[in-house]
């Protein structure tokens, strides 16, 4: 609530600020009593915004506290709006986890590998030139290789 009556407090000086700047660039008088409506204006203006934001960062101080895989991402200014994950998301996140132990528990699933297999190139014949080569590769193996592509592709039509 301190949270809340902060914000407020700073939103009606913005809001007035900016209203009595405005006013008196056009030549009116922000407190004459014709202008109480738009007083009214301001006052509400600061609730409503204030209560928004403090309930923006309430909610993140809830999400941060909540067991997350994000904690540390959700550290920094922007990560908390573009990461987060809703309660039933992570729920059925550690379902699948829970069911994928006792599965491989049971020997009716396979754990998981921690490194992927290599990807099985096949040799090619001597002086040819091969049409696929590593990522890894040299720069000038990998084009030799897309020019190879290319001029098959040519022969047979397909461009």
């Amino acid at each position: 609530m301190t949270r809340f009556f902060a914000l407020f407090g700073i939103m009606l000086i913005i809001c007035l600020a900016l209203m009595w700047g405005m006013m008196v660039q056009n030549g009116y008088d922000l407190f004459a009593p014709e202008m109480r409506v738009m007083l009214l204006v301001a006052f509400i203006v600061a609730a409503y915004v204030a209560f928004r934001i403090s309930r923006i960062l309430q909610r993140r101080a809830e999400r941060g506290h909540d067991g997350s895989p994000l904690k540390g991402a959700q550290k920094s200014k922007l990560s908390g709006l573009f990461n987060g994950k809703s309660e039933a998301h992570q729920a059925r996140e550690a379902r699948v986890a829970a069911r994928r132990k006792k599965l491989v528990a049971e020997g009716k699933l396979e754990a998981e590998v921690a490194e992927a297999p290599e990807p099985v190139i096949e040799p090619t014949p001597e002086g040819e030139i091969p049409t696929r080569v590593p990522q890894s590769a040299s720069v000038a193996d990998r084009m030799a290789a897309r020019r190879e592509r290319y001029k098959r592709a040519k022969e047979e039509g397909k461009i």
